[in-house]
């Protein structure tokens, strides 16, 4: 019994150590799972009426692809006078930057 005590002390430290790994890749793992978007991607259009610098822009949400994005935009950007125009793709809404950020933007 007394040497069953002795190999236990000396691997206690191997195994909580172990054990404190596997509970922080269990926590990374849930993490991702929860960050993961079961949402369609979508496409925002922005049109700027006084151009990028300004801040005042035009968002209209929910198209299904970048070409029915950037169609729209560049209607809305020549009704407005042919102002700048973008698309961006799965944006969000970041409060830290008080604006809007989205994984891309093309405007070409």
């Amino acid at each position: 019994m007394a040497l069953y005590k002795i190999t236990m002390k000396k691997y206690l430290p191997l195994v909580f150590t172990l054990l404190l790994f596997v509970a922080a890749g269990l926590a990374l793992f849930s993490i991702n799972q929860q960050q993961a978007s079961d949402q369609p991607e979508t496409w925002s259009a922005f049109v700027y009426a006084n151009g990028y610098a300004s801040g005042a822009y035009k968002k209209t949400d929910d198209f299904n692809d970048y070409p029915s994005c950037k169609a729209f935009a560049e209607q809305q950007a020549h009704e407005l006078g042919d102002v700048v125009w973008e698309c961006g793709l799965s944006c969000w809404f970041d409060s830290s930057r008080q604006g809007f950020q989205c994984e891309t933007m093309q405007n070409n």
